[in-house]
């Protein structure tokens, strides 16, 4: 069992990304099946979407960046940034951040 948590970096300015909505979905044989939603906090971090643990299996984060930069008045092709990540037995926690600028994004595996 694991537990995911996350964290929203807008490299633009150098700040934490507060008030982003981000939505964590496990994946089904017929899709996606939604466990919760979160808004990062004025540190830009949600520190856990639920509070039981996550079985292994293959999960996704969807990050409404596109909403964020809009309400800023800054301009973004992107709509969306979007994690999926296979979640592996006896790995604990998974820290996944999202690196975010109106041009792109990034991520890595923290801790």
């Amino acid at each position: 069992m694991s537990s995911l948590s996350s964290h929203i970096l807008d490299i633009s300015t150098g700040r934490p990304a507060a008030g982003v909505m981000v939505r964590l979905e496990h994946y089904q044989p017929n899709g996606y099946s939604p466990i919760g939603s979160e808004q990062t906090d004025d540190n830009g971090r949600i520190a856990r979407f639920c509070t039981q643990e996550l079985p292994p299996g293959r999960y996704r984060l969807t990050a409404e960046t596109g909403d964020w930069f809009r309400q800023r008045d800054i301009s973004t092709p992107f709509v969306q940034a979007q994690i999926e990540v296979m979640l592996e037995a006896g790995q604990g926690h998974y820290h996944l951040p999202f690196v975010i600028a109106p041009g792109g994004w990034s991520t890595y595996r923290g801790n």
